[in-house]
């Protein structure tokens, strides 16, 4: 496998297309701030909630809302490094963040799957997540894997039976989405500290980062606050996304479910920055629209 993977082939734009102005960016970071500063954001993990108050957060214990101003936002922020890489088994499947280079990875965490050799549908298995990833593996146009579909046949243990698998059969750097507790997480830094051979080098190219989805709207998961911690602590990528919909879970504007679902993630990426200043950490976005004649 590792002699025979193709190397990678990231994508390199010849041009560069600026959807905002930047006004309109000015506008949706005053936007964020405000939201930020005046709704605040609800947080039902504890030691999040106190990770906040010691820098200058205001939070009410009792309903678990946290109200950021903004200079304590953009302090924060100002701490979150702009370019990083993400490491793999291998350097020569590194991943160099540097803002002019391109992935492409895999997605899912799929409970189900079409069988190779039987082509019925079933529930997924460890060992899908596994043939997936030695496929991936493979595609030189894929820079990382994602799992693809989830180990139903662990239920308990699934996220690091994932990863396990994932490990075990692609030298590209794996993502995890399914890691969403701190005993957890604490396992999966380990086994990234397995693969990297050393702290050192898990933390100059970290085969492992976390994407924690926030809870739209304006909430985050205790858990996935709580893995995200360790992650960042242990020098591993981690990001957040928000899945806002527009009309139901957000404004029924465009502008106003971006401003919310930019609001979620910065309120995480803005506690990463409070207790690990200068983790790595990063911004996804995936909102939906609610169509209308849905309501009725």
């Amino acid at each position: 496998m590792y002699s025979e993977t193709p190397q990678l082939q990231p994508i390199v734009p010849s041009y560069h297309l600026r959807i905002l102005s930047d006004e309109q960016v000015a506008q949706l970071k005053s936007a964020t701030l405000r939201i930020l500063e005046e709704t605040g954001i609800h947080c039902p993990s504890e030691k999040a909630l106190n990770i906040y108050a010691e820098h200058g957060a205001q939070v009410d214990f009792e309903s678990q809302i946290v109200k950021l101003p903004p200079d304590v936002v953009l302090e924060a922020m100002s701490h979150a490094p702009r370019f990083y890489a993400m490491g793999a088994r291998l350097p020569a499947f590194d991943l160099n963040l540097n803002g002019a280079t391109f992935y492409c990875a895999t997605d899912g965490c799929g409970t189900k799957t079409i069988d190779f050799e039987t082509r019925k549908l079933r529930r997924s298995m460890k060992e899908d997540v596994a043939r997936m990833a030695r496929v991936a593996d493979y595609l030189s146009s894929i820079a990382f894997y994602w799992p693809i579909v989830s180990a139903q046949d662990y239920p308990a243990t699934a996220p690091l039976q994932e990863l396990d698998a994932s490990f075990n059969n692609t030298v590209k750097h794996v993502q995890t989405e399914t890691v969403m507790d701190e005993p957890m997480a604490r396992y999966a830094v380990e086994m990234a500290r397995v693969i990297a051979s050393d702290e050192a080098t898990m933390r100059q190219r970290p085969p492992l980062s976390s994407l924690i989805c926030t809870i739209a709207p304006l909430g985050q998961d205790a858990g996935g606050m709580e893995s995200a911690l360790v992650f960042a602590e242990a020098g591993l990528p981690v990001g957040f996304m928000s899945m806002a919909n527009t009309g139901s879970t957000a404004p029924a504007t465009l502008a106003g479910t971006v401003a919310v679902a930019d609001a979620e993630m910065v309120s995480a990426m803005v506690l990463i920055q409070m207790a690990y200043p200068g983790a790595p950490t990063y911004h996804s976005m995936m909102p939906g629209i609610m169509h209308p004649e849905s309501l009725s």
